[in-house]
């Protein structure tokens, strides 16, 4: 009998070893899948990341491509061996390439096409990548223009008037393989709209036996009237015809027109290299380039200054005098009153009205737009605006180019 219950004891007691050993088996068993399935999770990861920053890398290098082309083709590189000249404006096939010969060819570049360029990455990026350039074209495969096709101020895509508009598409690449394309439009700033020596919205009174506006070109052949008003031109005295001269005709009055100079401002302001926050004051002796004078008081000046002088007036006014001078852009929100030694080469854009008075020179070499509501006056001697269609596009020849659309390429 006690061996019998000797015998029932030890079976429990191995039964009961067996479930433990049993339960610590599949214990181990459940933590070894559980750490092969981090491993493989962790594994994962670590590829997703580096394809992911495989991906960033080359989508960087297409960056850079399309930096390196937008900056090359615009005209202030065209001094150093950098630039991408568009030297085929009017070939709807034109195309440039930026990168090696080997990755130029693997999008087509054909060295026996003349309608075809090669050019090297800059030396300042190691980075890998192949860029082309292309003109935009409509369905009609005409080639598209930025600028203001319609006189009001604001550019547009057209067909006809303006600086053409470039498709850039850049491929960068990483030595792991990835590859990321970037396209982008853009297009040289187009000159500012100027269609006469002065345009104004509101009536022009012109005094001063040497006050004279002239709309022949100076510079070049791009003649134009010497104002066009949306009102009309008063002469005093009106016997002095050669007060305003210009092509086809001297003035025109009652212009329909209407050039949204306000916008103008507004799209130009951000490139500005000096500016000013005033409620209303006068300047003295303010100097943003020394324009050379020409042979006579009734000839262009010159200057090799590209500035952008930018006044927010809030609205009231800012008076100019006492030998001020500059070139390039003067943008004014506001009104502006000349006054006494003025010299300006380039465009003058005032949102408001304008005003010259008083004694001294006060020559503009270029164009002025006044988009104000009230009139405009030009009383003094010695005053000249003079058209100059070189003195006009120089400013903007200099901008960066316009950026229009941009697309991260996928597939």
């Amino acid at each position: 009998m006690n061996r019998l219950l000797l015998l029932r004891r030890i079976l429990k007691t191995g039964d009961e070893r067996g479930t433990v050993l049993v339960a610590g088996l599949l214990v181990i068993v459940l933590l070894t899948i559980l750490s092969l399935a981090g491993m493989m999770n962790t594994g994962t990861e670590l590829k997703i990341s580096a394809n992911d920053q495989s991906a960033k890398e080359a989508f960087y290098a297409a960056e850079a491509g399309v930096e390196d082309a937008r900056f090359r083709l615009q005209a202030s590189a065209s001094a150093s061996e950098i630039y991408i000249p568009d030297n085929q404006p009017n070939n709807a096939s034109w195309t440039a390439f930026v990168g090696t010969t080997q990755r130029a060819q693997q999008k087509l570049y054909d060295s026996g096409n003349s309608s075809h360029y090669r050019y090297d990455k800059l030396n300042y990026t190691n980075l890998d990548y192949v860029v082309t350039i292309t003109h935009k074209l409509n369905s009609s495969y005409q080639i598209l223009k930025w600028g203001d096709s319609n006189n009001d101020g604001k550019a547009e895509e057209n067909t006809t008037v303006g600086n053409n508009i470039f498709v850039i598409t850049s491929e960068g690449y990483t030595p792991t393989g990835a590859v990321k394309p970037v396209r982008i439009e853009c297009a040289p700033a187009p000159p500012i709209t100027t269609p006469a020596a002065f345009y104004t919205k509101e009536r022009t009174r012109i005094q001063g036996a040497s006050t004279r506006v002239i709309g022949i070109d100076g510079c070049g052949t791009s003649s134009v009237p010497g104002i066009v008003t949306k009102a009309t031109v008063d002469k005093v005295p009106d016997n002095k015809p050669e007060m305003v001269t210009g092509s086809p005709v001297d003035i025109v009055p009652n212009s329909p027109m209407d050039i949204d100079v306000q916008s103008m401002v507004n799209n130009l302001k951000k490139y500005q290299n000096y500016s000013y926050d005033v409620n209303s004051g006068s300047f003295s002796g303010m100097n943003w380039g020394s324009p050379s004078a020409g042979a006579t008081q009734q000839d262009p000046t010159s200057c090799s200054a590209h500035n952008i002088v930018y006044f927010n007036t809030h609205n009231t006014y800012v008076r100019l005098q006492g030998g001020s001078s500059g070139c390039g852009l003067l943008l004014v929100d506001g009104d502006l009153a000349v006054h006494g030694g003025f010299q300006w080469y380039g465009v003058i854009l005032a949102t408001g009205s304008l005003t010259f008075t008083g004694g001294g020179e006060k020559n503009v070499t270029g164009a002025i737009l006044a988009g104000g509501t009230a009139a405009v006056d030009l009383v003094a001697g010695n005053a000249n605006i003079i058209y100059c269609s070189t003195a006009i596009r120089q400013p903007t020849d200099n901008l960066p180019l316009v950026t229009l659309r941009w697309a991260e390429i996928f597939g």
